[in-house]
């Protein structure tokens, strides 16, 4: 399903935007913008940061032109997208958290609009189709988007709005707008089409947005975007005290930039209704001259925040050579035992294993093992071969449902079975089969039930011929078998039937491994408690005998595997180079890495889980700082942000003492 999201996700873009773009521009602006031909209301509704007038219909036009963005376009219905507006509120404020410090400061007016939401939010139910509970919105979100489900069960749990609230809608908002409502639906759609038996039900009209929110007055109602557009204007008017400047046609020129960027992005010139950018202003309820002095107050307060985020620095040099030390690695030709001894218990299991396969040793370590058959005297269990066979089984479960209830009634009635009913079930002693009869039907159903299916079992015992019917009818399959010491494969298995063809091993007897005989060594040695000190272990007094030998000669390689024998192997060093960086977990080997030269052998350790290795210490490098400008950019965006947060904090201080944000800005009835 991922593939298919992927694949088509530009052509979901296309087919939205040919009906969005048709819809409005012929058949006219959404109702929202019905009242635009009135004359504006000019009336002074407060005063800005800087003492200048905040007229209604300043905040008015604000709010319509940032009501909806080019995102809105998969929204599918009751929007139509402002291609000029590349994401005010949704990236500048919501996704950048400055959002959360308004609402902060004007919960109180807000509060009401956040409870209507949560009402919805509570109530809402997403999409599942009738017949195949499998195919739902919610099944889709925990694969594409699992962070949905997250937090909308924690808005649901609220039991009433605060400023968590508004952080979890803002979270759904952005989470939305990576999986629109109708990809959804277009995603719901190839799945209902991968069975056909199901009917497309209601999902061609159904609305699959997020508690049928599409706006952004919606998610969060009226008075948020209109406290958007007053913050906005204010922080203009701060900029333009500090000397920012932006005039009206390079605002004018940024929205003809985004207009013909979302256009090339999101549709075919070929394929879709000629839409201009006046035309589209238009069905927005604006001119080119209106729009871009909206524009302008949007651009100052961009500029306000974004040079105060601009100004975050990190120092390149420190932050280089604090990477380049970070990044210092140490080449290693590490030296470790496969088997690990850990406790008193392993310990045993090891000797009894050693004594068991081998005919000479060294130190506790074989070097030379005995032959298959002198083990198989010994210790039978650990020697193996693998059998394989195309097998056809039937349960005799299966086979105690050919009978019809007819056929069970009359052969637990009959005088051959009754007596033999009546000691497994404590039945009374009767003569006619419908007393018999009667009799069952007066048990408990629990103990009926019993009845039934032992009778079944019983007619699967007396007719032999339906074990065969069923297992030449029942399809082949190959099955292996794992047999130890002279034993035959076993093919056998409580109320199964089989019928086996073509056995035949597939591979000569073999000596099982330490880590593979573990569990059968469990039963065979008693045990043991208490640890394995690293005097016994003889992987550490082997150690010590091989280190001294590759400190006079590295090309003494007696103790290190060859992968001659997987058996004897198993009792010689690995040996592997190995990359260690600075950061690494391994504390033991990032210590004594970097506090040695190289040339030079490390002591034996013996870590806590039996491991037991040692290294020689290759070489250090100092890798190259490939990402350090990657890194440094990542860490300016966290202070950037940060400074923002900051700016925004001292600036609805500011606002605050000053009043100069006045909400509600509108009365009822003023749009």
């Amino acid at each position: 399903m991922l593939e298919f999201f992927r694949t088509y996700q530009r052509y979901f873009f296309f087919v939205v935007t040919i009906v969005v773009i048709t819809s409005f521009t012929f058949f006219g602006t959404y109702s929202t913008f019905s009242s635009q031909g009135v004359e504006e209301n000019n009336r002074v509704v407060g005063h800005a940061i800087d003492g200048s007038d905040i007229r209604l219909s300043d905040v008015q036009k604000l709010s319509r032109f940032l009501y909806a963005d080019r995102e809105d376009m998969m929204q599918g219905r009751g929007v139509y997208p402002n291609f000029c507006n590349d994401g005010v509120i949704r990236h500048d404020l919501i996704e950048s958290g400055l959002a959360d410090l308004l609402v902060r400061q004007y919960f109180d007016v807000l509060k009401a609009d956040l409870a209507v939401r949560l009402d919805k939010a509570k109530r809402f139910r997403p999409y599942v189709h009738p017949d195949a509970p499998s195919i739902s919105a919610q099944t889709i979100w925990d694969r594409l988007t699992p962070q949905m489900g997250v937090e909308l069960k924690a808005l649901q749990a609220a039991k009433e709005p605060s400023v968590e609230t508004f952080s979890h809608l803002s979270q759904l908002y952005q989470l939305q707008s990576r999986l629109h409502p109708e990809m959804l639906r277009r995603v719901l759609f190839y799945q209902i089409q991968q069975h056909p038996w199901l009917s497309s039900d209601r999902l061609a009209h159904e609305d699959l947005a997020l508690f049928g929110f599409h706006s952004i007055t919606d998610w969060f109602g009226r008075h948020f975007v209109d406290l958007v557009s007053e913050l906005i204007l204010n922080a203009a008017a701060k900029a333009e005290e500090k000397g920012y400047f932006v005039s009206v046609e390079e605002a004018k020129g940024d929205l003809i930039r985004h207009f013909a960027d979302t256009m090339e992005k999101m549709v075919d010139p070929k394929d879709t209704p000629e839409l201009k950018f006046s035309q589209h202003l238009k069905v927005l309820g604006f001119d080119e001259n209106s729009a871009a002095e909206i524009w302008r107050k949007v651009l100052l307060f961009r500029a306000y925040f974004n040079d105060i985020g601009a100004s975050a620095f990190v120092d390149r040099l420190s932050y280089q050579d604090f990477a380049q030390y970070a990044a210092e690695t140490a080449v290693v030709q590490q030296f470790s035992w496969p088997i690990r001894l850990s406790s008193a218990r392993d310990l045993a299991e090891f000797e009894f294993y050693v004594k068991s396969i081998s005919a000479q040793s060294e130190k506790g370590l074989p070097t030379e093992l005995l032959s298959i058959a002198e083990i198989e005297k010994k210790v039978p269990q650990l020697v193996q071969t693998t059998y394989r066979a195309q097998v056809a089984q039937v349960a005799k479960s299966e086979l105690a449902l050919r009978p019809t209830l007819k056929e069970v009634w009359q052969w637990e009635t009959s005088d051959a079975h009754w007596d033999h009913l009546r000691k497994e079930f404590s039945l009374p002693e009767l003569a006619a089969p419908q007393m018999r009869f009667q009799a069952l039907e007066r048990l408990d159903p629990k103990v009926r039930s019993q009845v039934d299916a032992f009778a079944r079992l019983q007619l699967v015992d007396e007719n032999p011929s339906w074990i065969e019917e069923a297992l030449t009818a029942a399809p082949m399959k190959e099955k292996t078998w794992v047999v130890t010491g002279r034993d035959a494969p076993d093919l056998k298995e409580a109320n199964v039937y089989f019928r086996v063809e073509g056995m035949q091993p597939l591979d000569e007897k073999h000596i099982l491994s330490f880590d593979k005989a573990r569990s059968i060594l469990s039963r065979l040695v008693p045990a043991v408690e208490g640890d394995c000190p690293k005097e016994k272990n003889p992987f550490f007094g082997k150690s010590k005998e091989v280190l001294a030998a590759l400190q006079k000669d590295r090309a003494s390689l007696r103790w290190v595997q060859t992968g001659a024998n997987p058996i004897l192997d198993q009792f010689k060093l690995i040996k592997a180079e190995k990359t260690v960086p600075r950061t690494a977990q391994e504390s033991w080997m990032k210590e004594q890495a970097f506090n040695m030269a190289s040339d030079l052998w490390s002591p034996i350790h013996v870590a806590e889980n039996g491991e037991i290795l040692f290294f020689y210490m290759q070489e250090k490098t100092a890798s190259p700082v490939s990402s350090i400008l990657e890194q440094v950019n990542f860490g300016k965006e966290i202070l950037a942000m940060d400074a923002k947060r900051f700016a925004m904090e001292k600036l609805l201080l500011d606002i605050k003492e000053k009043q100069a944000i006045v909400i509600p800005v509108q009365q009822e009835g003023e749009e």
